[in-house]
């Protein structure tokens, strides 16, 4: 559950460092 929960978080924070430089 912590390692998933992880790498949800990681993945949102990926998401959205992705969104503000592609803007």
């Amino acid at each position: 559950m912590i390692i998933s929960t992880l790498s949800n978080g990681w993945y949102v924070f990926g998401n959205v460092m992705l969104r503000h430089m592609q803007w």
